[in-house]
């Protein structure tokens, strides 16, 4: 295993940088978790009723996004906050995520230090992929 820091070039003008951001989840009840995200887009949009929050939050994916995005960790704030680097030469263009179901190697599995063989980023095979 190598010492080698990926992302250690010095920064230029110019230069594009991706930050993918992984962070793993295991759900140990997932009715109680439902019910606390459809609570959490109640209080993310005032206006909406209970019927709504079923029908917007209605599978893993649209739970775990309405709960980072009342947590702060998604939303419009993050990016209004990280646009007042601009000034400073740091321009936004953009986000993007996707929910992994069943990840064959959670992060909760890496040996002790985080220290992960392999790209911790690529997505498990699918069918499409055979």
């Amino acid at each position: 295993m190598t010492d080698e820091v990926r992302g250690n070039e010095p920064l230029a003008d110019g230069m594009n940088i991706s930050l993918r951001y992984r962070r793993d989840f295991h759900i140990t009840d997932a009715s109680r978790l439902l019910a606390a995200a459809r609570r959490a887009y109640l209080d993310l949009h005032p206006d909406s009723d209970s019927l709504e929050a079923e029908q917007q939050v209605s599978c893993a994916a649209e739970a775990l996004f309405t709960i980072l995005e009342q947590a702060g960790l998604l939303s419009d704030e993050v990016a209004n906050r990280l646009d007042e680097y601009q000034a400073d030469g740091l321009e936004l263009e953009g986000w993007t995520a996707k929910v992994v179901v069943d990840e064959p190697w959670p992060l909760s599995r890496a040996p002790l230090g985080n220290c992960l063989r392999g790209d911790v980023f690529a997505l498990p095979a699918t069918e499409d992929d055979m």
